[in-house]
């Protein structure tokens, strides 16, 4: 063999990953180390290896045995999906980096969107979304109107959340 390990690199919940850094493919870690005592409603965590946004958190007071632990309740950002997570105050969490990105709609093939960036660069990998957000974006399309979609990434993921009418076109 040529000394390659097809494990790596690691998915999330595999022991290793409370040491190393996943890194992205910029290079970069796809998350900050955050103490869980600064962390607030609309901070994002990662909760079981999802991204989430945390929603509530509640501090108990230092017992006779232990630190204060916080208690939080975050929603996965891409499903919407409740996670709870209890840690100390003076722990580590991971804080995944959100990305909120706007294109313009050129195409609609096949279920996925032809999009274009401020930078003229094209990303044709995001499918339509289902309900009636997808719907929305369809609609808009199919009357020819210049659409703008938010694209919100994290960890690899990626997913449209918001469609509104392009107001501001330049001729």
């Amino acid at each position: 063999s040529s000394g390659i390990n097809a494990e790596w690199p690691l998915r999330p919940g595999t022991m290793a990953d409370e040491f190393e850094v996943e890194v992205a493919d910029s290079g970069a870690a796809n998350y900050n180390p955050v103490q869980t005592s600064t962390m607030k409603k609309g901070s994002h965590i990662i909760i079981k290896g999802r991204p989430c946004k945390v929603d509530h958190i509640s501090t108990s007071k230092p017992g006779k045995h232990g630190s204060a632990k916080c208690h939080i309740v975050a929603c996965d950002i891409f499903t919407g999906k409740k996670n709870e997570e209890i840690s100390p105050a003076h722990a580590t969490v991971h804080s995944p980096h959100v990305k909120r990105k706007e294109y313009s709609l050129l195409d609609i093939e096949n279920g996925f969107l032809s999009l274009l960036d401020d930078e003229n660069e094209t990303k044709d990998d995001i499918r339509i979304p289902e309900g009636d957000l997808g719907t929305k974006i369809q609609e808009m399309f199919d009357k020819e109107l210049a659409t703008i979609v938010t694209v919100l990434s994290s960890m690899g993921e990626e997913m449209v959340i918001e469609v509104k009418e392009e107001t501001n076109t330049k001729s």
